[in-house]
């Protein structure tokens, strides 16, 4: 390992904490389970609607802890006012700011007008909700919602930790997780109502889709990482990254699908809601694993001096 100036570290160890990732993983499963409903809405039958609805809620609920979280790692809630001062979509920690603060109220206004819609919301907030114009949401929400899910490895990516900076996939990595884990949760949410088995086997597609492609990104960027990714594939968090975000989280999600796609009733509904759980789960562990390995990888000052050089 080489050293640094007078053996002092090249670059400054993030002082992020748990906040972060947890941020990351609520913020792009809200935008995933929007992403989902929206696709059901816009596209699915009948029973895909009835069945998929559930990701606004899934989405509104998941945004809820966001800026909180986001506003106690950044110290003050003052800090996070500042940032909404000026729009500079170039600066991906701004962009994040102006998203999530898009997102939310779009979000919940689509989770009030379906729920107007099922009679759930009745009363002067039903009428008003049904107001919200679902098209336009819609549409604005899945833009805002992508964003938000994928700005994050963004954020990452433009550090000069060698381990988030080598590559530039981390971002598609992200959203590819956040698509993955927020159809898992409207799956999740479904497979507890009775829904049809076929729309039950469309979301598996949608879920098994999104992992697929999020193996082929991962794959992408430990390659193009190389030596910088060695705190992530064979420090101490070698083994929640192979066992949890990659075994637990994608191989094993895909085939509990491929065995449930020869199921029915309540068999389809068991592997599902587990693949479902196993997905949420390996993207949570995703974002962690590469988040605290960054922390170790600042230290490595042979991966600094391979990122300066370029």
């Amino acid at each position: 390992m080489a050293e640094g100036y007078y053996d002092y570290p090249v670059v400054k160890r993030p002082v992020w904490t748990w906040e972060v990732p947890a941020y990351f993983w609520l913020g792009g499963l809200a935008g995933g389970a929007y992403l989902t409903a929206a696709l059901a809405q816009n596209f699915g039958s009948a029973d895909d609607r009835r069945a998929a609805g559930g990701g606004y809620y899934v989405a509104a609920a998941a945004l809820v802890p966001c800026a909180p979280l986001l506003i106690a790692d950044l110290g003050r809630p003052d800090r996070f006012h500042h940032m909404l001062r000026i729009f500079k979509p170039l600066s991906p920690m701004n962009l994040g700011a102006w998203t999530l603060t898009s997102f939310t109220p779009v979000a919940f206004a689509r989770a009030a007008s379906h729920a107007a819609s099922t009679g759930l919301l009745r009363g002067p907030l039903g009428a008003l909700a049904r107001l919200v114009p679902t098209r336009l949401a819609e549409l604005a929400g899945v833009v805002l919602g992508l964003t938000l899910a994928g700005y994050s490895g963004v954020l990452l990516a433009a550090t000069n930790i060698p381990l988030w900076a080598k590559s530039k996939l981390l971002g598609g990595l992200f959203m590819a997780s956040a698509l993955a884990s927020g159809s898992a949760a409207v799956t999740l949410q479904a497979g507890r109502r009775a829904v049809p088995d076929a729309t039950l086997h469309r979301l598996a597609m949608i879920e098994s889709a999104a992992s697929a492609g999020e193996m082929a990104i991962l794959t992408g960027y430990l390659v193009q990482s190389k030596k910088a990714a060695r705190p992530l594939t064979t420090g101490r968090f070698a083994m929640p990254f192979w066992l949890g975000a990659v075994g637990a989280g994608m191989l094993l999600p895909l085939l509990l699908h491929r065995v449930a796609g020869r199921r029915h009733g309540r068999a389809l509904r068991s592997l599902t809601s587990a693949a479902a759980i196993c997905t949420i789960g390996g993207s949570l562990a995703l974002r962690w694993t590469i988040f605290e390995a960054g922390k170790e990888s600042a230290e490595d000052q042979g991966a600094s001096f391979d990122l300066a050089r370029g």
